[in-house]
């Protein structure tokens, strides 16, 4: 999500207008969720997908209409028979895709896709609320709302458009809750269903340990799409020419640098140091924050004799357990990247399994 949102910024910034496409309903089996979105610009050219065939075929046979008469377009999809072997979904299924004009020419469009990257790039969360109306002019802003936490412009709109004011108070709630996914809702007396799209920056790896393994490590996670945060307490190790993709690199011991990193429910740290002193430093500091996940590489030998210190110092058995160790997913993996992959596997499959556990949308 964020690569595409800075790619929009970045062309809207240069005067260009580009096309949004997300997928606001799908029902059945479909190669992409609710959410998705392609971006389509003024050239053809165009950046993700929404499951490639008819579907991409028809969105950007569709884009240039909506370039031309500045109007946004809601596209309805119901497959079957021959169509499906057009598509990549395996059996039947609806979906339902949105198409929106944002022009580099509007200062609202830019500073509303300058607002969403820049949310992203920090981290921060936010909802984006969207009045799905067919036809509707693109230059018609009150039908688009961004709600952000913490600071930033349009944190909170001091005036809601009249169509979103009834649901004000329950959609800060769920902001505030950040349990909900991509969804649709249709009020009563509403004209045309509203989509709601929890926004939420890249989660972020830290890598402590700047070893042979965390090399490649360092670039699957971010091909993947995670922010990248390499600790390590030797220069030599911890630097630009070893780690050129990383978002950031820390020098600083392994005792002080959980005490100065941000690390929350949306943090993944990944440990990989040197030797059993530094890994048993490192987790008596990090257990107790609310981590999204923690692994930790090593024997199982090694694993026992940290665990059997911690036990000693009081860690709950039950925290001690959500320790990933071995780390990874058990790929038989013997090479620092074909470990470095099943690590990367393992932070996708509980990154996914976060992702399923979102809720329907119930305003």
């Amino acid at each position: 999500m964020i690569d595409l949102y800075e790619k929009m910024d970045q062309e809207m910034a240069g005067g260009g207008d580009v096309v949004l496409a997300t997928i606001v309903g799908q029902q059945g089996s479909a190669p992409r969720t609710t959410g998705t979105h392609f971006l389509v610009r003024s050239d053809g050219s165009f950046s993700g997908t929404i499951g490639g065939g008819r579907l991409e075929a028809d969105v950007l046979k569709a884009a240039p209409q909506v370039l031309a008469e500045r109007k946004n377009k809601l596209l309805f999809f119901r497959l079957q028979g021959t169509e499906v072997a057009e598509t990549e979904m395996i059996c039947g299924g609806e979906v339902d895709i949105y198409l929106e004009l944002f022009s580099g020419a509007d200062p609202f469009h830019q500073a509303l896709a300058h607002n969403i990257a820049a949310l992203l790039r920090e981290g921060r969360e936010g909802l984006l609320v969207t009045r799905l109306l067919d036809g509707l002019p693109a230059d018609q802003h009150d039908a688009k709302v961004l709600l952000q936490t913490g600071p930033g412009p349009s944190s909170f709109p001091e005036i809601l458009p009249e169509w979103l004011r009834p649901f004000q108070d329950r959609l800060m709630e769920i902001l505030a809750a950040g349990e909900q996914g991509p969804g649709l809702f249709r009020p009563e007396g509403t004209e045309g269903p509203i989509f709601i799209e929890p926004l939420q920056g890249s989660a972020t790896v830290y890598l402590f340990g700047a070893g042979h393994i965390s090399r490649p490590l360092c670039q699957l996670a971010k091909m993947v799409h995670f922010r990248v945060v390499v600790v390590d307490d030797r220069e030599e190790f911890a630097n630009r020419l070893r780690f050129p993709e990383a978002d950031a690199i820390w020098v600083r011991s392994f005792d002080l640098a959980p005490l100065e990193l941000p690390l929350d429910g949306n943090a993944y740290v990944v440990i990989i140091t040197r030797g059993h002193l530094h890994d048993h430093q490192l987790l008596r500091q990090i257990l107790p924050k609310p981590l999204r996940y923690v692994g930790m590489i090593g024997s199982r030998h090694k694993r026992e004799v940290v665990f059997k210190a911690l036990r000693r110092e009081g860690f709950s058995e039950d925290l001690i357990q959500s320790v990933h160790a071995p780390i990874g997913l058990n790929i038989n993996a013997q090479t620092p990247e074909e470990i470095a992959v099943s690590i990367t596997a393992e932070l996708i499959q509980v990154r996914g399994a976060g992702q399923r556990r979102k809720k329907n949308w119930q305003v």
